[in-house]
């Protein structure tokens, strides 16, 4: 640990900084520490969000093990602290230590299995299922709250959903007759038990812990 943060940087940026740029060289591996990050792509004049990424987790840990070009942009969503580790010495400490090198590849494993179940959700279910859904893992994150705040703009829920904004605004409305009320950013669950039916969760997709 010491030889890690001894060469690692902390640093604070506002929302909308770009952390990494698709296709660049793996110079650092990023850990967030406070805030909310995404990782996104660009194609074709459009972005499509890829993963959301919560306190603690790396960066796209991969680019850094394999020392190649990242293949897919990271950005701030909110206000967010950062720890920036020098991409050579985390391979040097990883060629070295085998306890370090397990705990990356379980990091890695963790992100190709979150792949898999955002993938598995995308093929079988429809963008209204997606959002149900997506609203459900919200409101598990704070069981004291009456209702799910989105935490960024509509274009980027939308984003990591896999449709439009304005698709997202049809299921939005299409939701409230399954146990929803929407205000502005906030989505209130009336009746949760009704929306548990409608969006049937599945552990191996929506399970974090499977």
């Amino acid at each position: 640990m010491e030889r890690l943060l001894d060469a690692a940087l902390l640093q604070q940026f506002p929302a909308g900084v770009v952390l990494i740029h698709e296709s660049s060289q793996a110079d650092f591996l990023h850990v967030l520490v406070e805030g909310l990050a995404e990782i996104y792509t660009e194609q074709d004049g459009g972005e499509w969000g890829i993963s959301l990424v919560y306190p603690v987790s790396t960066f796209i840990p991969a680019a850094i093990i394999c020392d190649q070009p990242y293949l897919s942009s990271a950005r701030t969503l909110v206000k967010s602290r950062v720890l920036l580790i020098p991409a050579e010495r985390v391979r040097e400490i990883c060629n070295q230590d085998i306890v370090f090198t397990s705990m990356i590849a379980k990091e890695l494993a963790r992100a190709y299995r979150g792949s898999v179940k955002k993938l598995k959700g995308h093929l079988a279910r429809s963008t209204v299922e997606r959002l149900a859904n997506w609203i459900l893992a919200e409101s598990k994150k704070d069981a004291h709250q009456e209702c799910v705040v989105i935490p960024f703009d509509r274009g980027t829920l939308a984003s990591h959903i896999g449709t439009t904004r304005e698709n997202l605004s049809r299921s939005l409305g299409y939701l409230t007759d399954h146990g929803v009320r929407i205000r502005g950013r906030e989505i209130a669950i009336d009746d949760k038990d009704q929306l548990i039916l409608f969006a049937r969760p599945q552990r191996f997709i929506d399970d974090p812990m499977s």
